[in-house]
């Protein structure tokens, strides 16, 4: 087989992915030997014999596998029904499933504590009723219905889009054989979804494995605790570094085998779902019935808390004694300064490592080149909270001012979203290379030029998609302010955290109802003009 034309590579035009390499490698290596060094001032015949730290192990994986079976099993039914049925709002309920991925954590859970606290909209409506009954949201509940919220429609969005790959000749000549119903189910949708439902289960389940917010709000107490937790619980409360570090340890172990689990499955399907029009077979009364039922009750299970958020936030005390707070202008301005300087820092990142990689992938460096992107997808190895552990660490002795507490949080959240940045960016990059390098190479096309006459008209618009996503999570992003957050240097989320913490529910629900306006503005905006420009 012929070669591939290579041409000259040019180092010092990727110098920046080169130094993007080395910053991470350092940063990751400051922040993990510190934790180590801490966390090994703990014997590992501590780890065995301390109860404590075996029963937050077990609840950790107990929560997360709990929590991710029902979201595969009700996302999947979800998925099922609402792709036989004809909705007007088909697109709506797509943009809505979208929103809950970027909701910052801490809004949807002032809004189930309104539907489901002591005082939600259900305790209403029991006590209406005549009922005594009232909902109980800490503890394994409120845990698995805050997952529940963020991760069936994610499990919704990937199940769509292998009943949508399901050839429609398929669908027809099982009609002609008059196969339907459950043997329909078991012999044609079932292998398609069986394929994916490994890597689906195993995304869920390390999303809820390294839950952080949602944990620490409605755990309830030391029954209802993760790994994430207790080490955010050993450095503020107890201020116990070295066995805050040898949680953050065992918690970046656990990480990174569950990461490598998930990379030897097969690959997720890409969460975008186009509603062309299919070939569906007609299906029954009962059917039919049952299919509206289960759209009908997730989508009130998602909306109820947005509408409960709404509802408490509009009230005239709540509005008028929330904006003449001080504390939320200065939330509201550090968190318009963290959250564009994370996504810029997340965009400059991305691109210099994948101009790096596709052009170790043009000349058929194929494993450096998947190195270099694993290298930005670090991050879902090492959690966010543990590498704000490791500087938390290093950095106490020093007399940090705000702009240093602002890098490193910016840093952090920069990190953290870096990965849903390289996905976006990385096919549309690659493409760029396939389609367009050897007439750049004949022209003599390089650097700003070639941005300014080929690269910007078609990344364009995922750079845009891009930048909205990763602004949008780390405006939400509560994890590095937890702990480097203080009265003078805060956010929206950690304002919200302080004022659930001290039952100040008018002024969260204005700080709850501000987050989710401008997450949900700043990605609904964008996404609409992604899908115009596709």
């Amino acid at each position: 087989m012929a070669r591939r034309f290579t041409g000259r590579f040019w180092p010092r035009d990727y110098w920046g992915g080169i130094g993007v390499i080395l910053f991470l490698v350092l940063f990751y290596a400051v922040a993990l030997q510190t934790v180590f060094a801490a966390g090994g001032q703990y014997g590992w015949q501590d780890v065995r014999h301390d109860d404590y730290l075996r029963h937050i192990i077990a609840f950790s994986f107990a929560q997360a596998a709990l929590s991710a079976l029902l979201s595969v099993l009700i996302g999947a039914l979800f998925a099922r029904a609402f792709f036989y049925q004809k909705l007007v709002l088909k697109n709506a309920v797509l943009r809505l499933f979208s929103l809950t991925f970027v909701l910052p954590a801490l809004v949807a859970v002032f809004g189930l504590m309104g539907v489901y606290g002591h005082a939600g909209w259900l305790a209403q409506l029991s006590a209406w009723l005549g009922f005594q009954w009232r909902p109980e949201i800490y503890g394994l509940s409120g845990i698995l219905i805050a997952h529940l919220f963020f991760n069936i429609p994610l499990a919704a969005r990937l199940f769509l889009q292998v009943l949508h790959s399901i050839p429609h000749q398929q669908r027809q000549l099982a009609a002609q054989l008059n196969i339907r119903g459950w043997r329909f189910i078991r012999l044609i949708e079932l292998p398609y979804l069986r394929q994916q439902l490994p890597a689906v289960f195993a995304l869920i389940f390390m999303l809820c494995f390294t839950s952080f917010t949602i944990v620490l709000t409605l755990g309830g107490g030391p029954q209802y605790t993760t790994l994430e937790v207790a080490i955010y619980q050993a450095v503020i409360f107890e201020f116990d570094l070295p066995k805050a570090a040898l949680f953050a340890l065992l918690q970046f172990g656990f990480c990174f085998m569950l990461f490598a689990v998930m990379n030897g499955l097969s690959k997720t399907p890409d969460s975008h779902v186009h509603s062309t029009a299919l070939w569906r077979d007609k299906q029954s009364s009962a059917v039919r019935i049952w299919q509206v039922f289960c759209i009908t009750a997730v989508l009130l299970f998602i909306l109820t808390p947005l509408f409960s958020i709404i509802g408490a936030a509009l009230r005239a005390d709540a509005l008028f004694s929330a904006w003449r707070n001080p504390q939320l202008w200065r939330a509201l301005g550090y968190s318009l300064s963290i959250a564009p300087a994370s996504a810029l820092t997340a965009l400059g990142f991305s691109l210099m490592l994948l101009l790096l990689s596709r052009r170790l992938r043009w000349r058929y460096h194929t494993a450096l080149a998947d190195g270099i992107i694993n290298a930005g997808m670090l991050i879902l190895a090492i959690p966010t909270l543990v590498l704000a552990m490791g500087l938390f660490i290093r950095l106490q002795d020093m007399d940090f001012g705000r702009i240093q507490l602002f890098l490193v949080v910016v840093m952090c959240n920069a990190l953290a979203a870096m990965p849903f940045v390289l996905r976006v960016l990385a096919v549309p990059m690659n493409n760029n290379m396939q389609y367009y390098e050897r007439l750049c190479q004949s022209l003599g096309i390089r650097g700003w030029q070639r941005w300014r006459v080929i690269e910007r008209h078609t990344l364009r618009a995922p750079l845009r998609y891009a930048f909205a996503l990763a602004c949008a999570l780390s405006l939400g992003d509560f994890t590095a302010i937890a702990l480097f957050g203080s009265q003078d240097f805060t956010s929206l989320p950690h304002l919200l955290y302080q004022q659930l913490g001290h039952y100040r529910g008018q002024d969260a629900a204005v700080t709850a109802l501000l987050l989710l306006l401008l997450c949900g503005g700043i990605f609904m905006l964008v996404e609409q003009k992604h899908n115009h420009d596709d």
